[in-house]
């Protein structure tokens, strides 16, 4: 691995260490608070009727600058739902991400005897599989899903809490044509064909693009190169040949921060010149990607709230289990952050609620 390569990703990390570095309690705390929450959740102030819940919250993870900010939403909306009504419960993730840890984890919840889970999935196919198979007339138990979509048919899957991943897509795909005015190459970075919602980022890009932009060409047969399906030198790899095959003017579209990171590697390794050819938009935002943006290597990024991921899905559990139903499909905002933007209100507001300066 070149020199300079080794340089960006020492950069990188510590910037993602000074993000998980921070005071506990600062962690804990949100300058959201409970009067502002979206259409999927309400606040303490606003319910009424809870009774004394106890409600596990399974992710894949709850450390990083996505999924350590959905944990501090879900601890948030727990400390006041048990302050005002006696709710309690918890969050947490297997220690890897084998499916089978997580599984481990949902038996552990229901024969504790919760009563109601909250899910992120590891895998959409093995652990859709373990719940159509597990749960039954006597072990009966309520999920939410939140963030990923999983390959299950059973009916204790009440609602789905998601990102509107396609759609976000698409405003990707459009400040890529920003980007590039319209012109030159572009290549979708995309995690993996296994979960509908990972696709739909890269897909929503292209369709947009396509649709809108009718003189960018795309690098990609399909909606994206799949990250996720090779091993990491590969993906470097690839990038790298993108860039040396693809003269001129071009972008790419990234369907996590990750890969943004990689991109922006691999943009380093080639000459100050080609360098100005080259944008990259990303998904998702942090402390990481406020550097990238304000060093100009990212253009901009299309960006989950994670805060509110967490926070809104223990709430619209104890509406489930004070009404018996809930609307299935559930939306959690996002927000578009640009060079040109960082300004503005809305920005302004997103940026205090992931806790970046």
């Amino acid at each position: 691995m070149k020199k300079f390569f080794a340089m960006v990703l020492a950069l990188l990390m510590v910037v993602t260490m000074v993000v998980s570095c921070g005071k506990k309690e600062e962690e804990q705390s949100s300058v959201i608070g409970s009067s502002v929450v979206s259409e999927a959740g309400s606040s303490a102030e606003e319910s009424a009727g809870y009774d004394a819940y106890n409600i596990a919250n399974i992710y894949g993870s709850i450390t990083g600058d996505y999924w350590g900010i959905v944990y501090n939403g879900c601890t948030t909306a727990l400390e006041e739902l048990e302050a005002a009504y006696g709710v309690t419960g918890y969050c947490v993730a297997p220690a890897n991400s084998e499916p089978t840890a997580q599984m481990d984890l949902i038996e552990a919840a229901v024969i504790k005897g919760v009563d109601g889970i909250v899910l992120s999935n590891v895998n959409a196919d093995s652990i859709g599989t373990f719940v159509d198979d597990y749960f039954n007339e006597d072990n009966w138990t309520p999920i939410i899903l939140i963030d990923r979509s999983m390959n299950s048919t059973s009916d204790v899957v009440v609602s789905k809490l998601m990102s509107p991943t396609y759609e976000m897509g698409q405003k990707a795909g459009e400040i890529a044509i920003e980007a590039m005015d319209g012109k030159g190459t572009y290549c979708c970075l995309g995690i993996s064909p296994e979960n509908e919602n990972w696709v739909a980022r890269s897909k929503g890009a292209k369709d947009y693009i396509t649709e809108n932009a009718p003189d960018m060409v795309s690098v990609n047969d399909d909606h994206a190169f799949w990250m996720e399906t090779v091993l990491e030198d590969q993906r470097l790899q690839y990038i790298s040949d993108v860039i040396t095959s693809n003269p001129g003017p071009l972008v790419f579209v990234c369907a996590t921060e990750g890969y943004t990171n990689n991109a922006v590697a691999m943009i380093n390794e080639v000459s100050e010149e080609r360098r100005k050819e080259i944008s990259v938009v990303g998904f998702d935002f942090s402390k990481t990607g406020m550097s990238l943006l304000e060093a100009g290597y990212l253009y901009g990024s299309v960006g989950q709230n994670p805060y509110l991921m967490g926070y809104n899905a223990v709430y619209a559990m104890c509406d489930y289990l004070r009404d018996g139903e809930i609307e299935m499909d559930q939306i959690v905002p996002y927000c578009v952050v640009k060079q040109d933007n960082l300004e503005s209100p809305e920005v302004q507001e997103y940026l205090a609620s992931m806790k970046i300066a």
